[in-house]
C-alpha cells in the first residue's frame, strides 16, 4: 500500500507542475521579465492554492478525483504560460517549459487511466518519468526567476 501512495503522490506533484506552468494572459506585446515573472508567480500561486486544497490521496478512488480535478487546472497552467509573452531571452526557455508541460499532461492523462484499470505498475512508471521532466522543468522556473512554479 505504502508504494502505491508514494507512486499516487509522486504523480499528484508532477500534476501541480504542470497545472502551475499553464495558466496566463495573451498580448502581442512582449512582457519586460519583471512583468513575465510576475504574471507566472500569480498564475503559479493560484494553482499551488488549488494543489494544496486537494490534499494527498491515499487511495485509488482519491487519486482518480484528484487527477480529475487537476487536470484541468494544469492544462490552464501551461496554456496560461504559453500565452505569456516573455522577453526575447527568455523565449527559449519559456518554449521548453511550455513543451515539458504538455509533455507531464499526457503522462498524467495516462496515469489516470492507468490507475483506472488498477494497472498500478504502469502508473508508478509514468510517476517516475514524470518526476525526471519535473525536475528540469523546476530548474528553468529557477533560472528565470518564477519561484511559486518551482515549489
Amino acid at each position: 500500500m505504502k508504494k502505491r501512495r508514494l507512486g499516487i503522490v509522486g504523480l499528484l506533484v508532477i500534476g501541480m507542475v504542470l497545472v502551475l506552468s499553464s495558466c496566463g494572459g495573451g498580448s502581442s506585446k512582449r512582457l519586460t521579465k519583471e512583468q513575465f515573472v510576475t504574471k507566472a508567480n500569480a498564475l503559479c500561486a493560484s494553482f499551488n492554492k488549488e494543489v494544496n486544497k486537494a490534499g494527498d490521496p491515499t487511495t485509488p478512488a482519491q487519486a482518480i478525483a484528484y487527477f480529475n480535478k487537476l487536470l484541468p487546472l494544469d492544462k490552464k497552467l501551461v496554456g496560461g504560460i504559453d500565452k505569456l509573452k516573455p522577453p526575447s531571452s527568455e523565449e527559449a526557455n519559456v518554449n521548453r517549459i511550455v513543451a515539458l508541460g504538455k509533455e507531464e499532461i499526457a503522462r498524467a492523462e495516462a496515469t489516470l487511466a492507468a490507475i483506472k484499470k488498477n494497472d498500478l505498475t504502469l502508473a508508478n512508471k509514468l510517476t517516475a518519468e514524470n518526476k525526471t521532466k519535473s525536475t528540469e522543468s523546476k530548474t528553468l522556473f529557477n533560472k528565470l526567476g518564477i519561484n511559486e512554479c518551482a515549489k
